[in-house]
């Protein structure tokens, strides 16, 4: 199937397939104890809790979009690129590593404080299943025009080719901060 997607949309499970082996490569050779050690008490999170923050969050965060996009499908429209409102495009590359700004994480989105290492990355790559079908089912539709509510915050309304640039975004910035944790752990 992803050979007859649009090329922008190749890209970006290219791009979530990409973020899944950092996850991988991020916690090769670490052990249960290694992956949820802190940098410094209290000061961020543990290797786990980056990576259990990105499955958390993206289960959380792509619910009900699928069902939008197949609704919008049969209005004939097809795809048309990916072409987020300038805010939209703004949201999505402030997600980017390095960290411009600190975001403090929903509730909804915290990660538990442990979480075994053999658990993290079949969560991680569970948590893009609903991304992935959702990428694939705007082949079908102008997913400009499909417009929802962003979950933490109902009165901003996004359009679909936004969410679609914001999740891998916000990964590579969790795993960059993952990698700076092993980084700095690796050093103490």
């Amino acid at each position: 199937m992803t050979e007859s997607l649009p090329e922008e949309l190749r890209q970006l499970l290219a791009q979530i397939d990409d973020c899944e082996r950092r996850a991988d490569a991020i916690i090769a050779g670490m052990t249960d104890d290694s992956v949820n050690a802190r940098p410094a008490p209290g000061t961020g999170w543990s290797v786990a809790q980056c990576l259990h923050h990105l499955a958390v969050i993206n289960q959380f965060y792509l619910r009900g979009y699928l069902a939008a996009v197949q609704a919008a499908a049969h209005e004939g429209r097809k795809f048309n690129g990916l072409r987020p409102t300038l805010i939209g495009r703004r949201f999505a590359e402030s997600m980017e590593p390095p960290v411009k700004m600190r975001i403090k994480a929903r509730p909804v989105a915290q990660p538990a404080p442990t979480i075994a290492r053999d658990q993290l990355v079949p969560l991680f790559k569970a948590s893009h299943d609903a991304y992935r079908e959702l990428v694939n089912a705007s082949a079908t539709t102008d997913i400009n025009r499909v417009i929802v509510p962003n979950p933490f915050y109902p009165v901003i309304r996004m359009r679909v080719s936004t969410i679609l640039l914001i999740v891998p975004a916000h990964d590579r910035r969790h795993l960059w901060q993952a990698e700076n944790v092993k980084r700095e752990l690796a050093r103490s």
